[in-house]
């Protein structure tokens, strides 16, 4: 108890680092002019500065240092952290100057290679498609391909107020309890860290004076997010905790919904014959948004729509292998973006009426 009542504090440090931080740091990026300017797809209407994933990092790095759990913390996650920080500071430079999509792959996949080579792998399947232990060198590759995968996922995702902050919230405190549960400390210290400064993060995203998560944000959690993710896992496959299946289902399912809309958005740019990295308005948010929801309760229905794919998975746990219940998450999560889609072009038909009506 008293272990965790010292992880809680370090916590609520890094909250009120990030409250004083984040002021600061946007002065700055105003100065500096790191800030996200609208245009077409935008529907803010100023400049925003791009500073939540620094404030967020800069944040959790201190408190990492002035933490009695530094030693036996950066021992576990050190090639974790390191790498994170690189690729915090390559959206950084791409929130300034916009690197290629090109570029920033292959700097993903190479640091995902860092943190396979370091230890942290997928080594089993977990029976989906009745597949369990696998090759070293399938090993490597599924890790490198869930990777870059997740952290492009989480990327795209970064489109309204409140979403991607959100989301980390909740796969933060997934993970806080998970680790608490399993008496593993060392995730249950960084993930304690990571809510104070996204809780910190959140007060300005959704607040007056606006920041954004930016590039550098999304993609620094993201890898945080689905490295240690891996090191949990691998800790179970290890012995090190003992996990159950609904432990890999929640987990399978909260990258689920970032991964399944991102494979959507891409399918369906190819199928129209653009580049898959090309932007527009198809993503889960967009649907929402035209919807006629706004920032706020689109971020929210999006963390709805995890808990209902979750509460649904939970329910026929116990009737059905993990392949199918993944099957059930798509089909679920299809039927989603369908209704999603005809709820859309019945808002358009509305406003032309209403136009017409105008006249």
């Amino acid at each position: 108890m008293k272990t965790i009542l010292e992880i809680l504090s370090y916590g609520l440090l890094s909250l009120i680092l990030t409250l004083v931080f984040v002021p600061i740091i946007r002065n700055i990026a105003i100065k500096v002019n790191l800030v996200d300017k609208p245009n077409y797809r935008k529907v803010h209407l100023s400049a925003v500065p791009l500073v939540g994933g620094i404030s967020i990092a800069l944040s959790v790095i201190i408190v990492i240092f002035v933490s009695n759990f530094k030693v036996v913390f950066l021992k576990e996650y050190f090639p974790i952290f390191i790498t994170a920080i690189v690729l915090l500071v390559v959206g950084v430079i791409d929130d300034k100057k916009d690197i290629s999509a090109k570029y920033k792959l292959i700097i993903q996949l190479f640091l995902a290679l860092v943190i396979a080579f370091s230890g942290t792998r997928i080594t089993s399947l977990y029976g989906v498609f009745g597949v369990y232990e696998i090759a070293i060198w399938q090993q490597y590759l599924v890790t490198i391909l869930m990777i870059t995968g997740v952290v492009n996922a989480f990327n795209l995702m970064d489109g309204v107020d409140g979403l991607i902050g959100g989301l980390s919230l909740l796969g933060f405190s997934i993970f806080f309890f998970m680790a608490i549960y399993f008496n593993d400390y060392n995730l249950a210290f960084s993930s304690a860290l990571f809510i104070g400064a996204v809780l910190g993060f959140l007060k300005f995203n959704l607040g007056k004076k606006k920041i954004f998560m930016g590039d550098s944000g999304s993609l620094f959690i993201g890898f945080i997010l689905i490295t240690e993710a891996i090191n949990f896992l691998q800790k179970q496959e290890l012995g090190k905790v003992h996990t159950s299946s609904y432990t890999v289902l929640l987990l399978i399912l909260f990258f689920s919904i970032p991964v399944f809309d991102s494979l959507r958005v891409y399918m369906g740019r190819i199928k129209k014959g653009n580049s898959p990295f090309s932007a527009d308005k198809s993503h889960l948010h967009h649907l929402l948004l035209g919807t006629g929801l706004n920032h706020k309760k689109t971020a929210l229905m999006v963390s709805a729509i995890f808990v209902f794919l979750l509460f649904i998975v939970l329910i026929l746990k116990s009737f059905i292998s993990i392949t199918l219940m993944i099957g059930i998450s798509i089909i679920a999560f299809s039927t989603i973006i369908r209704m999603l889609l005809m709820i859309n072009k019945l808002h358009l038909w509305r406003l032309k009426l209403k136009k017409l009506e105008n006249r």
